[in-house]
């Protein structure tokens, strides 16, 4: 994806506003729902319950209905990878084009 990571202008290169590319952005709910494949309303409720990591930016700074709190994209693939580990059969081999590291 070209553009900034914080405003989403496409026209700026895709190291964004300081010339800089973030290795490691941080992501709103509706962004971690579109990489995982889930629902955004799935991820609030993994949040919610405990079962998903809480947010590395929480937004503490706004009242409970305005916050959008995001997490670090490297937060969200530890998650995800050992969330898909634990759900897969013991002796199972990792889906088409999966790849398995460690």
């Amino acid at each position: 994806m070209y553009g900034c990571d914080l405003c989403g202008d496409v026209s700026l290169n895709p190291r964004g506003h300081d010339g800089w590319m973030d290795a490691d952005p941080l992501l709103t709910v509706t962004e971690i729902a579109d990489r995982l494949r889930l629902t955004a309303s799935s991820w609030r409720a993994s949040v919610a319950d405990g079962s998903a990591p809480k947010p590395d930016d929480p937004d503490d700074g706004k009242e409970p209905h305005r916050r959008r709190p995001r997490w670090r994209r490297s937060t969200v693939d530890a998650w995800n990878a050992q969330r898909r580990h634990r759900f897969r059969p013991a002796g199972s081999a990792p889906g088409p084009g999966a790849t398995e590291t460690g």
